[in-house]
């Protein structure tokens, strides 16, 4: 695992995960400076949409972990996110997922600052990955309760356990 000295404290050293996590959100806050407001759905997306989204997002990701839980393929414990593991290494979903949530809420959080000093009128559809993200966390919670015999009590050293 690639680790480099840290300028923020003395003898402290960062993942190189860490440098990929943050250019991946800032590269997502970059791009919702320069995506459209307008909505864009038709019909229009309404708060019951939203709702239904934030629900698909945290239970469906609960659901979809469940497979994962049985699947041959998966690491035999899976760790809780940390910004330190590999978050491309698929045996560990949860590590993909956080960053995923952590992206859709830098767009989101960017989309509303820009809507806020904009002339284009709030719209509900601009809180989607807002709805999306918030999901996601509230899954990613949940799932260490739901599967609490697949989690390390460990931290892990970003290599996996197989």
């Amino acid at each position: 695992m690639a680790e480099r000295r840290s300028t923020f404290a003395p003898g402290a050293i960062v993942s190189l995960w860490v440098y990929v996590r943050v250019a991946l959100i800032v590269g997502a806050a970059v791009q919702a400076c320069f995506a459209p407001l307008e909505p864009h759905a038709r019909p229009p997306i309404g708060w019951g949409a939203l709702a239904a989204i934030f629900g698909v997002c945290s239970l469906g990701f609960v659901l979809v972990l469940g497979i994962q839980r049985v699947n041959p393929l998966s690491e035999k414990t899976w760790h809780r996110p940390s910004w330190a593991l590999n978050p491309f290494n698929f045996r560990d979903p949860l590590q993909f997922f956080d960053l995923g949530a952590y992206v859709c809420l830098a767009g989101a959080f960017v989309t509303i600052i820009r809507l806020a000093f904009s002339a284009v009128p709030f719209y509900a559809e601009s809180l989607v990955p807002l709805a999306m993200g918030g999901g996601l966390f509230l899954g990613i919670h949940i799932i260490p309760i739901v599967f609490r015999s697949k989690f390390s009590t460990r931290p892990s050293d970003g290599r996996g356990t197989r």
